[in-house]
Protein backbone atom coordinates (compact mmCIF):
# COMPACT_ATOMS: atom_id res chain seq x y z
CA UNK A 1 0.00 0.00 0.00
CA UNK A 2 1.32 3.42 -0.93
CA UNK A 3 2.07 5.89 1.80
CA UNK A 4 0.06 9.13 1.94
CA UNK A 5 3.20 11.09 1.09
CA UNK A 6 3.82 9.14 -2.12
CA UNK A 7 0.17 9.61 -3.14
CA UNK A 8 0.40 13.33 -2.57
CA UNK A 9 3.66 13.50 -4.49
CA UNK A 10 2.10 11.68 -7.44
CA UNK A 11 -0.46 14.47 -7.72
CA UNK A 12 1.77 17.39 -6.74
CA UNK A 13 4.81 16.73 -8.91
CA UNK A 14 2.94 17.14 -12.20
CA UNK A 15 1.27 20.30 -10.87
CA UNK A 16 4.60 21.74 -9.80
CA UNK A 17 6.20 20.87 -13.14
CA UNK A 18 3.28 22.41 -15.03
CA UNK A 19 3.43 25.49 -12.84
CA UNK A 20 7.16 25.94 -13.45
CA UNK A 21 6.75 25.45 -17.19
CA UNK A 22 3.93 27.98 -17.26
CA UNK A 23 5.98 30.57 -15.37
CA UNK A 24 9.05 30.13 -17.57
CA UNK A 25 7.09 30.14 -20.81
CA UNK A 26 5.27 33.34 -19.86
CA UNK A 27 8.32 35.16 -18.53
CA UNK A 28 9.66 38.12 -20.45
CA UNK A 29 13.37 38.49 -20.47
CA UNK A 30 14.56 42.04 -20.01
CA UNK A 31 17.99 43.26 -20.93
CA UNK A 32 19.28 45.37 -18.06
CA UNK A 33 21.41 48.42 -18.70
CA UNK A 34 24.89 46.98 -18.74
CA UNK A 35 27.79 49.05 -20.04
CA UNK A 36 27.46 47.58 -23.55
CA UNK A 37 23.84 48.73 -23.79
CA UNK A 38 24.69 52.19 -22.47
CA UNK A 39 27.58 52.45 -24.94
CA UNK A 40 25.40 51.33 -27.87
CA UNK A 41 22.81 53.98 -26.98
CA UNK A 42 25.30 56.75 -26.32
CA UNK A 43 27.24 56.13 -29.53
CA UNK A 44 24.12 57.24 -31.42
CA UNK A 45 23.67 60.52 -29.56
CA UNK A 46 24.98 63.99 -30.36
CA UNK A 47 27.25 64.02 -27.30
CA UNK A 48 28.56 60.55 -26.49
CA UNK A 49 30.56 61.64 -23.44
CA UNK A 50 27.63 63.54 -21.92
CA UNK A 51 25.36 60.52 -22.44
CA UNK A 52 27.80 58.05 -20.89
CA UNK A 53 28.65 60.25 -17.93
CA UNK A 54 24.95 60.97 -17.30
CA UNK A 55 23.95 57.31 -17.19
CA UNK A 56 27.11 56.07 -15.46
CA UNK A 57 26.71 58.64 -12.68
CA UNK A 58 23.10 57.69 -12.00
CA UNK A 59 22.56 54.86 -9.50
CA UNK A 60 19.24 53.94 -11.15
CA UNK A 61 20.87 52.99 -14.45
CA UNK A 62 21.97 49.39 -13.72
CA UNK A 63 18.45 48.34 -12.70
CA UNK A 64 16.82 49.76 -15.83
CA UNK A 65 15.98 47.95 -19.04
CA UNK A 66 15.47 49.90 -22.30
CA UNK A 67 11.99 50.99 -21.26
CA UNK A 68 13.38 52.01 -17.90
CA UNK A 69 16.13 54.02 -19.59
CA UNK A 70 13.48 56.09 -21.39
CA UNK A 71 11.81 56.82 -18.07
CA UNK A 72 15.22 57.54 -16.50
CA UNK A 73 16.31 59.92 -19.27
CA UNK A 74 13.11 61.91 -18.76
CA UNK A 75 13.51 61.82 -14.97
CA UNK A 76 17.03 63.22 -15.30
CA UNK A 77 15.72 65.91 -17.64
CA UNK A 78 13.05 66.79 -15.07
CA UNK A 79 15.79 67.07 -12.44
CA UNK A 80 17.78 69.49 -14.64
CA UNK A 81 14.72 71.63 -15.40
CA UNK A 82 13.61 71.66 -11.75
CA UNK A 83 17.09 72.68 -10.55
CA UNK A 84 17.17 75.46 -13.13
CA UNK A 85 13.79 76.75 -11.94
CA UNK A 86 14.54 76.45 -8.22
CA UNK A 87 18.24 77.27 -8.02
CA UNK A 88 19.89 78.66 -11.15
CA UNK A 89 17.37 81.23 -12.34
CA UNK A 90 16.73 82.75 -8.87
CA UNK A 91 20.49 83.19 -8.41
CA UNK A 92 20.78 84.86 -11.81
CA UNK A 93 17.84 87.18 -11.08
CA UNK A 94 19.65 88.47 -7.99
CA UNK A 95 22.55 89.68 -10.15
CA UNK A 96 20.61 91.32 -12.99
CA UNK A 97 20.40 95.08 -13.39
CA UNK A 98 19.40 95.54 -17.05
CA UNK A 99 15.57 95.52 -17.46
CA UNK A 100 15.88 93.65 -20.78
CA UNK A 101 17.88 90.88 -19.09
CA UNK A 102 15.32 90.73 -16.28
CA UNK A 103 12.52 90.37 -18.82
CA UNK A 104 14.41 87.71 -20.75
CA UNK A 105 15.16 85.58 -17.71
CA UNK A 106 11.47 85.77 -16.78
CA UNK A 107 10.63 84.48 -20.26
CA UNK A 108 13.03 81.62 -19.61
CA UNK A 109 11.48 80.93 -16.22
CA UNK A 110 8.06 80.68 -17.86
CA UNK A 111 9.46 78.46 -20.61
CA UNK A 112 11.16 76.21 -18.05
CA UNK A 113 7.97 75.93 -16.01
CA UNK A 114 6.07 74.95 -19.16
CA UNK A 115 8.80 72.45 -20.06
CA UNK A 116 8.58 70.94 -16.57
CA UNK A 117 4.85 70.34 -16.87
CA UNK A 118 5.37 68.78 -20.29
CA UNK A 119 8.24 66.56 -19.10
CA UNK A 120 6.16 65.31 -16.19
CA UNK A 121 3.48 64.30 -18.70
CA UNK A 122 6.20 62.63 -20.80
CA UNK A 123 7.37 60.74 -17.71
CA UNK A 124 3.85 59.42 -17.18
CA UNK A 125 3.51 58.47 -20.85
CA UNK A 126 6.89 56.71 -20.79
CA UNK A 127 5.87 54.76 -17.69
CA UNK A 128 2.89 53.58 -19.72
CA UNK A 129 5.17 52.85 -22.72
CA UNK A 130 3.20 55.29 -24.88
CA UNK A 131 6.26 56.29 -26.89
CA UNK A 132 4.44 58.19 -29.62
CA UNK A 133 3.11 60.54 -26.97
CA UNK A 134 6.52 60.68 -25.27
CA UNK A 135 8.18 61.86 -28.48
CA UNK A 136 5.62 64.64 -28.91
CA UNK A 137 5.91 65.75 -25.30
CA UNK A 138 9.72 65.79 -25.09
CA UNK A 139 9.76 67.67 -28.40
CA UNK A 140 7.38 70.25 -26.95
CA UNK A 141 9.58 70.58 -23.85
CA UNK A 142 12.72 70.99 -25.97
CA UNK A 143 10.94 73.65 -28.04
CA UNK A 144 10.23 75.61 -24.85
CA UNK A 145 13.97 75.59 -24.14
CA UNK A 146 14.61 76.82 -27.69
CA UNK A 147 12.13 79.64 -26.98
CA UNK A 148 14.18 80.58 -23.91
CA UNK A 149 17.31 80.64 -26.04
CA UNK A 150 15.49 82.76 -28.61
CA UNK A 151 14.64 85.38 -26.01
CA UNK A 152 18.35 86.22 -25.92
CA UNK A 153 19.20 85.74 -29.59
CA UNK A 154 16.30 87.16 -31.62
CA UNK A 155 16.52 90.85 -30.83
CA UNK A 156 19.20 93.30 -29.71
CA UNK A 157 21.10 93.26 -27.59
CA UNK A 158 22.00 89.71 -28.69
CA UNK A 159 23.47 87.79 -25.78
CA UNK A 160 24.33 84.30 -24.69
CA UNK A 161 21.61 83.13 -22.29
CA UNK A 162 22.95 82.88 -18.74
CA UNK A 163 21.42 79.40 -18.60
CA UNK A 164 22.84 78.18 -21.91
CA UNK A 165 24.54 75.27 -20.11
CA UNK A 166 21.20 74.10 -18.74
CA UNK A 167 19.58 74.62 -22.15
CA UNK A 168 22.26 72.39 -23.68
CA UNK A 169 21.68 69.66 -21.06
CA UNK A 170 17.94 69.60 -21.73
CA UNK A 171 18.57 69.38 -25.48
CA UNK A 172 21.11 66.56 -25.05
CA UNK A 173 18.83 64.63 -22.70
CA UNK A 174 16.00 64.97 -25.21
CA UNK A 175 18.31 63.53 -27.88
CA UNK A 176 19.10 60.59 -25.58
CA UNK A 177 15.38 59.93 -25.08
CA UNK A 178 14.83 59.89 -28.85
CA UNK A 179 17.70 57.45 -29.40
CA UNK A 180 16.47 55.01 -26.74
CA UNK A 181 12.90 55.07 -28.08
CA UNK A 182 14.26 54.41 -31.56
CA UNK A 183 15.92 51.23 -30.21
CA UNK A 184 12.74 49.88 -28.61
Amino acid sequence: MASPISCISIFLLPLIATSLFFQVSNATFEVKADQALIDSICEQTQDVDFCKSTFNANPRTPAADRDGLVVLSIAINIDVVQATINDTIPEIVKTLIDPIDKQRIQVCLTDYNDALVTLIAAFTASSEKNYKEVIGLVTDAANKIVDCDGAYRKSPPIREPPISGENDKVTKLTDITYVIIDLI
